[in-house]
């Protein structure tokens, strides 16, 4: 049996493979995690959105916390199933087999939507029912590695990503909140089908976020910053990987 979640029909299936990540990658993160540690308060104010489930506890409205960080990168997959760090921007090949590492600053709610192109309907990766028991909900610092908890039968080279033909654009949205969002699924129980593109964009011109990007713990991580401080609910990022032939 053969685990192949390819890039056009994915389900990133953005869940983690915590065994996988390999001696380097844990050295690495627990020498210094960069921007994304960064813990200092901020004066903000809870915005109340309509998209947004109610919290179970009243929220004050003006509050000190710090803003909202999601770390991410890229690995490419080794032949022996391990995997290292590589660009965002390089131009990546049909048969590489690809990782993504996700972390955010403050326990929160993601999600991870892929698309086959930029018109094309988004398909839920992350959450995903092998990972965190299918719920969404993550916490401070926590690394998620997408995909993984597959099963013991698969070889780990094959619990990758396989980048397939066409050359283009694969399009990933990372979406992290303080409060979980009705428009998405919470629980891998919830997704159906496609995520429409207007939906998506609805969210990104709601989101009110002002977004600052920069290094991260890594040498290849990118850290996102929203740092509106009148409107730090949620951070949406779109990462392009491009494909050649």
């Amino acid at each position: 049996m053969r685990f192949e979640v390819k890039f056009c029909a994915i389900a990133i299936c953005v869940g983690f493979l915590g065994a996988m990540v390999i001696a380097s990658d844990r050295v690495a993160l627990a020498q210094g995690c960069g921007p994304l540690c960064d813990d200092r308060p901020a004066r903000i104010v809870r915005k109340k959105k309509p998209n947004r489930k109610r919290p179970v506890r009243p929220v004050r409205r003006v509050q000190r916390a710090p803003l909202l960080r999601i770390e991410w990168r890229v690995l490419k997959v080794n032949d022996d199933g391990t995997h290292e760090e590589t660009s965002p921007l390089a131009v990546f090949h049909p048969g590489d087999r690809l990782r993504l590492g996700l972390r955010t600053n403050q326990d929160g709610f993601l999600y991870v939507i892929h698309q086959n192109g930029p018109t094309q309907p988004g398909q839920i990766i992350f959450p995903d029912s092998r990972v965190n028991g299918g719920r969404n909900d993550v916490g401070k610092f926590q690394e998620f590695i997408l995909p993984s908890g597959c099963p013991p039968e698969i070889q780990p080279r094959d619990c990758s990503l396989i980048v397939t033909p066409p050359a283009g654009q694969e399009l990933f949205t990372l979406v992290y909140s303080r409060d979980p969002l009705i428009d998405l699924p919470n629980a891998a129980t919830e997704i159906g089908g496609g995520i429409p593109v207007q939906t998506l964009v609805k969210l990104k011109a709601g989101s009110g976020q002002t977004l600052r990007r920069q290094r991260g713990g890594t040498p290849l991580s990118v850290v996102v910053v929203n740092t509106n401080t009148r409107d730090n609910e949620d951070i949406l990022e779109t990462l392009i990987l491009n494909k050649g032939q």
